[in-house]
């Protein structure tokens, strides 16, 4: 199973500039200590999407002196502190982020992921079924995958299933859900099940080293040696560096 950091579509460090939530903050909104928390917030996520994680914390950290009830601030910093390794001080920011503003979804999602990739499985799991049962909040579908990935690192095959069929009720082409589906009834042995899944994850998303090897070894249980060697030729041809196409060479 591919890593819980690979789910990038919905968890993801993109912050939308001006998207922020002031709640209760001091400074007051508006004010020149607000707009400069703000102005660093916005230089801190672009320096961190250069990949410039030195000058990106020095950023977030002026961020957050100005303002420290600033949720986005805290949930960037936690990005980078997990992206550096330092994951007690990660937490710490992802949890004051969803103290501080119980609405922001993305932090909210961003925890529950954390805390399902660093071994607190239960913890995480709630985390995202609070989520997607909060109308307050709008990613059920995104919360309910989150879910089901937990529920699969706990190996609990029948309750990850449950939630990710609600992540697809919430939203059909969830793409994420899709694949785990596919991931999910290859390796119960369900492997038409995991072919429907894969084509239709293929339709939304397109294909993917990884998908690409999921589809070989869908059809290599299936028997059916005409998909499979399409997959195989997708694979060679359209991403031959991937270490899923070097697998391929060597066998």
């Amino acid at each position: 199973m591919r890593r819980f950091y690979d789910w990038v579509p919905t968890i993801a460090v993109l912050l939308l500039a001006g998207g922020c939530a002031w709640m209760s903050s001091k400074p007051a909104p508006n004010s020149p200590e607000a707009n400069a928390a703000a102005l660093n917030l916005q230089m801190g996520v672009g320096y961190m999407q250069q990949g410039r994680l030195d000058v990106a914390l020095e950023k977030l950290k002026k961020a957050l002196e100005l303002n420290d009830n600033y949720a986005e601030a805290h949930n960037a910093i936690a990005v980078l502190y997990e992206e550096s390794g330092e994951n007690p001080l990660a937490g710490q920011h992802f949890k004051r982020a969803v103290d501080i503003d119980p609405n922001y979804t993305l932090a909210r999602l961003n925890y529950g992921r954390f805390l399902c990739a660093h071994g607190n499985l239960a913890e995480g799991e709630s985390q995202f079924l609070a989520v997607a049962a909060d109308p307050n909040l709008k990613s059920a579908d995104a919360a309910y995958t989150g879910a089901g990935i937990c529920a699969r690192l706990a190996k609990d095959n029948e309750r990850a299933e449950a939630h990710l069929r609600k992540a697809l009720e919430q939203n059909p082409g969830t793409v994420r859900a899709l694949y785990e589906m596919a991931e999910l009834n290859h390796a119960q042995g369900k492997d038409l099940q995991a072919r429907a899944f894969l084509q239709r994850y293929h339709s939304q998303a397109g294909y993917s080293p990884a998908s690409l090897w999921l589809g070989i070894a869908i059809e290599d249980g299936l028997g059916d040696a005409n998909l499979r060697q399409e997959y195989a030729r997708l694979l060679l041809t359209k991403f031959a560096d991937s270490d899923e196409a070097r697998r391929l060479k060597s066998q």
